[in-house]
């Protein structure tokens, strides 16, 4: 018997009878609370509603087990999920050099374990035995998969986003009193965005808040607004939110700020905010926002590009290897005479002054000492990079303190290698001609003209037109047609998007990549014929199987890894990783496909752009991103096929924004130690800190121990088995795509829209 399902039932009847939950001693209620508060710590269970936890806790049933027996066996196959009632258990796993059973945690009161097991049948990664006698609530599979499926409760396409293009001019700023600024300042460090800003960030910001008077009944914002795009700060009175869903949530009041997910980019308000007083609002927009921002971090990459290429020891380095370096750069706020090091230590940091003066003695072998400043833009200790000889001088902060950045000579080793390496070698062999393709593909003159194309059916639809499956009638081959119209491409300004989209496709060719064979257009739309993938979208095969396993995963992952290796050495980024963005082929192989967000990047951009899920910190802040940003999302990637969500869901973007930035995450018990290792190596909010970033690049990862025993040769020469094969019966075979869309096309109205951007098309 499931003694939780007994009190709710108790509970509920309650309720109906008298509007509450009297009838249940308060010991009892806490057990309620208790339970519901552990599953939603659950990340498979995350997505579900309170109401829904309540309904699964209901199925759960109570089983009990002696002191030493085991509730699981490592290596056998359950689909049962577990969860500790009363009693103590440990975590048991094998070791693979001794082949003895290694302690690896200890489990009490609430503590579960097997969740995996409500997605697939996969081996158990360990042993749990009972230490104690002890009481389990349990839940199988088929309970589960019941309860999910009624509630449709996770697996949702997810729609990419993108910020305004960075305005060029500079806004207007307000002249505002100073004690209005200090007031602006303290409130908006409250917000996710802005606690961990930078001082100068957040006094830029401030100039270009500006007040709003609202009476009270004024609405400040409404729910489902698509065009939201600015922030508020209450300086006086009260405003009250509230949603359709759950009637009013909170009073919000002097001091407070609402509407930040506005800043980052264009999305819809969840919520209504309307005045309950007349109230005074200060009120910046995303314009203002991304011009402060952008603009400020990209004069400080500038600055600390320019110094690092101004020290001699880094002559020899590569423009990109000066952005790692640059990425790698740590501040440092040092206080008036602080010292830096001193004369004789052990040199083991490099620095650049980026405020202030630093003042240095140094005591020569004859006992003459002498005396020197570093300005503001000089850099020193560069000599600790190439050896660890002692100081020849000891260096502390001037009279006002200081701000210097630090390289260590470690993070320097890990991205680069040994300095003397770098500086005996010819720069010239590292420069590669770039790989330009001819032709958009190799068989592109043969390929026919768009009206001759035989169209077949529907791929899928996207947001500026539609996917559809096309033949060939001269060389009996099928490829995949993108229709993108060019009166939505107008409407949203993505022209840009677009050319740069052919622009970048047009380089590249590539087993793991849909490769752009030819292009049209005409009056109405422009078109891209790709390569086609029949087996269907990795999405729609992770949301039937509801997760991977460890041999489905790496074999995609290794299939993505390949992708971004010949991309970045070509020096373009891709910045939209996700399931739905990967396509199989006939044989089982993913490719990477959608290039709207690809961009070549020799150094760094700005563009906030990607699916929420998937963006690295470096984009969420706005500080400048590089090629980076994709191997976090290749730790994203692995985390949510092997559990089916994504690490840091949330239930709101923003909070989903704070764990990126802050990079918290939990891991579902079962994932193996060296699963574990390689998401945490990618999940680095540091970029230069991420496996695939450091010297060695890829080989990283294709070296790492999650990886032991994978053919990367076989991988890219496409023997390698897949582990899953679809099935494709033809070359117009579409029976693994959704087709539920069958929205007829619509012949176009009027006349068709006057472009020109379609020219370099």
């Amino acid at each position: 018997m499931n003694p939780f399902g007994w009190l709710l039932k108790r509970r509920k009847k309650n309720k109906n009878k008298n509007g509450n939950g009297n009838g249940l001693r308060e010991e009892e209620l806490e057990a309620i609370n208790n339970m519901i508060a552990v599953l939603k710590e659950v990340p498979l269970l995350s997505s579900l509603s309170s109401q829904q936890i309540e309904q699964m806790s209901a199925k759960f049933h109570l089983r009990t087990y002696q002191a030493g027996d085991d509730i699981m066996a490592a290596g056998e196959v359950g689909d049962e999920f577990f969860l500790i009632n009363n009693g103590k258990a440990e975590v048991l796993r094998v070791n693979e050099t001794t082949g003895e059973e290694q302690f690896i945690a200890a489990l009490q009161n609430f503590d579960y374990f097997g969740e995996g097991a409500l997605l697939n049948d996969a081996p158990r990664a360990a042993t749990i035995r009972a230490v104690t006698n002890i009481e389990v609530l349990v839940l199988s599979r088929q309970q589960f998969q019941e309860l999910s499926e009624n509630n449709n409760i996770m697996f949702v396409a997810r729609n990419a986003v993108v910020a305004d293009e960075i305005v060029v001019d500079a806004p207007e700023e307000n002249e505002l009193a100073e004690e209005i600024v200090v007031f602006l300042k303290q409130a908006i460090r409250t917000d996710m965005l802005f606690e961990n800003s930078d001082e100068e960030i957040v006094q830029e910001v401030a100039k270009y808040f500006f007040p709003r008077e609202m009476q009270e009944g004024d609405v400040l914002i409404s729910e489902g607004e698509k065009n939201g795009s600015e922030f508020f700060v209450i300086a006086e009175g009260t405003v009250a939110v509230s949603t359709e869903k759950d009637g009013a949530v909170a009073a919000l009041s002097q001091g407070m700020c609402f509407g930040g997910l506005a800043l980052l980019y264009n999305a819809p308000r969840n919520a209504t905010v309307i005045a309950e007083s007349n109230c005074i609002v200060y009120v910046m927009n995303r314009a203002s926002y991304r011009y402060v921002v952008v603009n400020l971090a990209k004069r400080e990459d500038s600055r600390h590009f320019e110094f690092l290429r101004s020290v001699s020891l880094f002559n020899g380095l590569l423009q990109q290897e000066l952005c790692l370096l640059d990425m790698a750069l740590v501040s440092r706020t040092c206080e008036p005479n602080e010292q830096i090091f001193e004369q004789g230590e052990e040199a083991d940091n490099f620095y650049i002054v980026q405020k202030g003066t630093c003042e240095g003695t140094a005591t020569k072998e004859n006992g003459v000492t002498e005396q020197f400043v570093q300005a503001e833009g000089s850099f020193f200790g560069e000599l600790a990079l190439l050896n660890a000889e002692p100081r020849n001088a000891t260096v502390v902060a001037g009279e006002e303190g200081c701000a210097v950045l630090q390289l260590s000579r470690d993070d320097f080793h890990q991205l680069l290698g040994p300095l003397q390496d770098i500086m005996e070698r010819n720069a010239k062999e590292y420069e590669k001609p770039p790989n330009m393709r001819k032709l958009i593909g190799d068989d592109a003159s043969k390929i026919c003209d768009l009206e001759e194309l035989v169209t077949i059916g529907l791929l899928g639809r996207g947001a500026f037109g539609k996917v559809t499956l096309v033949v060939d009638p001269k060389t009996k081959k099928s490829y995949a047609l993108k229709a993108i119209k060019k009166t939505q491409i107008e409407e949203l300004g993505q022209s840009s998007h677009i050319v740069n989209e052919k622009a970048v496709m047009i380089r590249m060719n590539n087993r793991f990549l849909v490769n752009l064979r030819k292009t049209y257009k005409d009056d109405w739309r422009v078109y891209f014929l790709v390569d086609v993938c029949l087996g269907g979208e990795l999405f729609t095969i992770l949301r039937k199987k509801r997760s991977f396993n460890e041999q489905y995963t790496q074999f995609y992952a290794g299939c993505v890894v390949e992708a971004f290796s010949y991309m970045h050495g070509m020096d373009i980024i891709y910045r939209d990783l996700k399931p739905e963005n990967l396509v199989m082929d006939s044989n089982g192989y993913v490719k990477v496909t959608d290039f709207g967000f690809a961009k070549e990047v020799p150094k760094k951009t700005y563009t906030l752009c990607g699916t929420p899920d998937y963006l690295a910190p470096e984009i969420v802040t706005g500080q400048g991103h590089g090629k980076a940003v994709d191997w976090w999302c290749l730790g994203v990637l692995i985390y949510e096929l092997l559990s089916s969500f994504p690490p840091f869901f949330d239930d709101e973007p923003m909070g989903t924004y704070r764990k990126i930035i802050q990079g918290k995450f939990k891991f579902p018990k079962y994932f193996t130690p060296e699963s574990r290792d390689i998401i945490a190596r990618l999940l680095r909010t540091k970029p230069t800190k991420r496996l695939a970033v450091m010297k060695g690049g890829a080989d990283n990862i294709r070296n790492h121990m999650w990886y032991k025993g994978f053919d990367w040769e076989a991988l890219r020469a496409g023997e390698t088995t897949a582990p899953f094969i679809p099935q494709v019966k033809s070359i117009d075979d579409i029976s693994n795509f959704d087709q539920r869309d069958k929205r007829a096309t619509l012949p176009e109205q009027g006349n068709p829209p006057p472009t020109d951007w379609d020219k370099a098309f």
